[in-house]
């Protein structure tokens, strides 16, 4: 099995911001910790949260030298990457947030634990696994 994250930022720039800092979070290998802190913080479109200033902050509580950290993350080294896994995403169809794939197939919407897991026994079931 394998999983792979791709970001779709789409509502705004803290979006774009938040799917940045949590490439540079990665680089000191906190990224899901990282998407895990930006996401339990979410309280709204454009509102604020996802600054600059607290995407530090946030940072402070799950990487080890934060001042890399903000070097990455003012520098903008990771645009082009988020830019690039947007576009695959408007190429493969993606609408919204979150999209998951399934062997190529675009299983949509939000689901359930339970359906998730119904529908990854039944994918590996299918390859012997």
């Amino acid at each position: 099995m394998k999983l792979v994250f791709r970001h779709f930022p789409f509502i705004g720039d803290e979006s774009w911001r938040a799917a940045e800092a949590s490439e540079c979070a990665g680089e000191q290998g906190k990224f899901h910790e990282y998407v895990q802190t930006v996401f339990s913080n979410w309280a709204g479109e454009n509102d604020g949260v996802y600054s600059d200033a607290n995407l530090v902050n946030f940072a402070n509580s799950v990487v080890a030298d934060v001042d890399q950290f903000e070097q990455c993350l003012s520098s903008r080294k990771y645009l082009d990457k988020v830019n690039d896994d947007r576009e695959a995403g408007f190429a493969a169809g993606v609408n919204s947030t979150p999209t998951l794939f399934l062997n190529g197939l675009n299983i949509g919407g939000l689901k359930s634990y339970p359906a998730y897991q119904f529908m990854l026994e039944e994918a590996l079931a299918e390859v012997g696994g």
